[in-house]
């Protein structure tokens, strides 16, 4: 994972101040934080964007720390801004070291949850919206334009009955996700596996194997991801 220092340009003091304000607000919950940053929990880019509605909470576990839309890479200056939006008692916790990348959007509606589990990257342009849970393991690593979402938006009958709306999705540790792929409501995505470039996944994965196409199929079992 990369060092926030490694970030620092001419806007850093700009987004320290920022980072300091959000550090101290009552929706963060700093139960274990890492002592490596300054002490603080986040490092935010200044033209980020934050809403928070009641009761809504971030927590921070086991050395806890986001960076958040600040990244040295290619999507600096047309990203656009990272936003976080909160519903009223949403939960968002972070355990240990991640990224959200920059001109990402995390969309919590109300009641819902999102897990980071550490050492995470997300490269930016990024959607991650949950009404019920979404878990991303440790040591993911989720390229451009992917968007993962655990509910449908709109209601859908089949001959009169209501289908499932929402369900949660989990990410397994070291799961590799292309740029452009969709991670739908429901889906477990075992361990050490690769989802391929501008995938629709709509079915569990199962672990170390590698997926793609629209819906996504097994195109070989048994890999094995480093990176």
């Amino acid at each position: 994972m990369k060092h926030p220092i490694s970030h620092i340009k001419i806007e850093a003091p700009i987004q320290l101040l920022r980072s300091l304000i959000l550090h101290f607000s009552p929706h963060l919950r700093k139960h274990s934080v890492s002592k490596s940053y300054l002490h603080l929990c986040t490092y935010v880019d200044w033209k980020s964007n934050f809403t928070f509605e009641k009761n809504a909470k971030i927590n921070f576990y086991e050395e806890g720390f986001l960076v958040f839309g600040t990244e040295r890479s290619s999507f600096r200056g047309w990203a656009g801004r990272t936003s976080l939006f909160m519903k009223t008692n949403s939960q968002l916790d972070i355990r240990g070291y991640n990224n959200i990348g920059r001109g990402s959007l995390v969309w919590i509606l109300e009641g819902g949850k999102i897990k980071l589990n550490g050492d995470t990257f997300t490269a930016g342009k990024n959607m991650i919206i949950a009404k019920s849970s979404v878990e991303i393991g440790k040591n993911c690593a989720i390229a451009w334009g992917v968007t993962i979402c655990d509910h449908d938006f709109h209601k859908l009958y089949i001959k009169g009955v209501q289908q499932v709306e929402t369900a949660p999705v989990k990410i397994a540790d070291r799961v590799w996700i292309g740029m452009n792929a969709t991670i739908l409501k429901g889906v477990t995505i075992g361990e050490g596996a690769v989802i391929a470039a501008n995938s629709v996944v709509t079915k569990d994965v199962e672990a170390g194997s590698l997926v793609g196409g629209n819906p996504a199929k097994v195109i070989k079992p048994e890999i094995e991801f480093k990176g």
